[in-house]
């Protein structure tokens, strides 16, 4: 029994869809030179969550090693764009807090997801785009399983 040819692999059109979908991110004159597809989405998702976030927030969210998430808030702290907070009822938790520039650049980032995202279901019916998102939590649950 043979395989599908590796162009086939739904692991390879997502990775091809990843590298568009970077491409486009960091080809956007809107959005600040210098920094990664990562720290932008960072950004972002301080900017529009709700409540409180912590490090342990990022880390489940994008799916990503403490280590890597505290690289990254480094580099943002560095740049101006965060501080971290000592919260009152447990000394070594840091609640992150965008500074005015870190706020700017994210409405920066949403604006450019939005149109990203309008762009990628182009021609799409609700109903395929609730599959596409139901069929993306799966892979993502499957993948996060087998993950290390």
């Amino acid at each position: 029994m043979s395989s599908a040819p590796p162009q086939l692999y739904p692991v390879t059109q997502l990775a091809a869809i990843i590298n568009l979908l970077h491409r486009m991110a960091i080809h956007t004159p809107a959005l600040p030179h210098g920094m990664t597809a990562s720290q932008l989405s960072t950004i972002a998702f301080l900017r529009f969550s709700q409540g409180a976030q912590y490090q342990r927030d990022l880390e489940a969210f994008f799916k990503l090693r403490r280590s890597t998430v505290s690289s990254q808030l480094n580099t943002l702290e560095r740049k101006g764009l965060l501080r971290r907070v000592t919260v009152s009822h447990d000394a070594r938790l840091k609640q992150l807090v965008l500074t005015e520039e870190g706020k700017r650049i994210g409405t920066q980032v949403l604006a450019c997801l939005e149109r990203m995202n309008q762009r990628m279901t182009q021609g799409m019916t609700q109903d395929e785009i609730a599959l596409l998102t139901q069929l993306l939590g799966k892979v993502e649950e499957n993948l996060g399983r087998a993950a290390p």
